[in-house]
């Protein structure tokens, strides 16, 4: 409920405001970087290298992303989230530009990998502004609505830019990336206020819990790195994206073309209901999380996610392939923000852009990991070695999280959404 002083309902439209501000650049400007995922390979084929280093092109955007997420979140703090958000996305819109008008093959991967740290520089600078303004009681739900642009964007990015490369070819894809980001980056300037000094008790009038770290420790860096409770729900999020990018990712349409006999079109339809579905999943998952607690549907994510990589072992045609992609579509959808939200649940604020900063590192990680590893199982032994690996992994971190983490004390009263 909205209390009825004027300060409390400054507070609450000042907040809404906010999160609205990053809810429409988050969706403007992943729609631009889903616009070029069907032409960037492609293009990059232009310049007449093999696939190896056509798949490179793609691999460096996240290459970018991880060796940035930790000084993003440093320079949130020292800086302010505001300025390091429109430095993001500046670095992006510039990037992107300057990928359009590539003239060589190495102008095009220097190009992506800054592109990727403006992503990073970005996306780490607003999540620390929602875990700034919300309290343990709709920290979740924000991240949701977050999510839920991300995955928006991402969804109708593709048909966008395909229809413009076949319009006007390859390079406009980059161009319209270039004008979506832009937008992005006019929105921010223009709606979004700085937050670094707000404390979300100030919205509220409730206090938050001071988290799992000692107090003497609140002010080191180091305390979040050995913090168990952070390393435990880091390592759950390092499989969800290790699961994202290779059992999913890049095992999962090999074995649809190799076992299940499906083509590239059937795939993508099964990957677009997956990311409708998880989609769906994501906004009532944050408020069952922030309702029943972060851990609540952790462990049963996990356990969906491995049911559905397990059935897709023995898919043998379309109808199997797309049962098996609804099912993992649903656990991805369950965890939701509650990775997230936990970790913010339990940072210092002095410290709460170096915890999201390096809890995505954790994720990136995974990312560039899960491929390589998952697809070395599949080159010595078969598909199947490959996703049983990736469920075992998946049920044991979903376990250690639901036995070993455990969650700082939450305040009660009413959400503030």
């Amino acid at each position: 409920m909205i209390q009825s002083s004027p300060s409390q309902l400054v507070g609450f439209l000042r907040t809404h405001q906010t999160v609205f501000a990053i809810c429409v650049t988050t969706c403007v400007t992943m729609m631009g970087q889903g616009v070029i995922a069907p032409v960037l390979p492609l293009f990059a084929k232009e310049f007449g290298v093999g696939v190896a280093m056509v798949g490179f092109t793609i691999a460096v955007f996240g290459l970018g992303r991880f060796f940035t997420n930790i000084p993003a979140g440093l320079a949130s703090e020292r800086y302010g989230r505001r300025r390091v958000m429109l430095a993001g996305l500046l670095i992006v819109t510039i990037s992107s530009l300057l990928m359009a008008l590539s003239h060589s093959f190495l102008e095009l991967v220097i190009y992506r990998f800054t592109t990727g740290i403006g992503n990073a520089i970005y996306l780490t600078s607003a999540i620390t502004v929602l875990a700034d303004i919300s309290t343990q009681e709709n920290r979740a739900r924000y991240m949701s609505l977050q999510q839920g642009s991300l995955l928006l964007g991402v969804g109708i990015g593709p048909g966008l830019g395909g229809l413009a490369a076949e319009f006007w070819g390859f390079r406009s894809a980059f161009y319209l990336l270039t004008l979506l980001t832009a937008i992005g980056l006019v929105w921010i300037f223009f709606r979004m206020p700085e937050t670094s000094g707000t404390r979300s008790t100030e919205a509220t009038g409730k206090s938050e819990s001071k988290g799992a770290f000692p107090q003497s420790e609140r002010s080191s860096f180091m305390s979040i790195l050995a913090n168990m409770n952070f390393l435990l729900v880091s390592f759950y999020f390092f499989m969800i994206v290790f699961t994202r990018n290779g059992g999913r990712g890049s095992i999962v349409p090999l074995l649809g073309d190799a076992q299940a006999n499906i083509g590239p079109g059937e795939i993508g339809l099964a990957f677009t209901v997956m990311a409708l579905v998880n989609f769906v999943m994501v906004v009532p998952a944050g408020w069952f999380s922030d309702r029943y607690g972060r851990k609540a549907l952790m462990l049963p994510s996990a356990v969906v996610s491995a049911v559905g990589l397990f059935l897709y072992i023995g898919t043998t045609g379309f109808s199997t392939f797309m049962i098996s992609s609804v099912i993992l579509g649903i656990g991805a959808g369950l965890a939701g923000p509650s990775p997230l939200a936990f970790i913010s649940d339990i940072a210092p604020v002095d410290r709460r852009g170096s915890a999201v900063g390096l809890f995505r590192t954790y994720g990136d990680l995974g990312g560039i990991v899960g491929p390589i590893a998952l697809g070395w199982v599949v080159d010595v032994a078969t598909f199947g070695w490959a996703l049983n690996i990736n469920i075992v992994l998946v049920l044991f971190s979903g376990l250690l999280v639901a036995v070993f983490a455990k969650e700082p004390r939450r305040t009660r009263g009413e959400a503030q959404m």
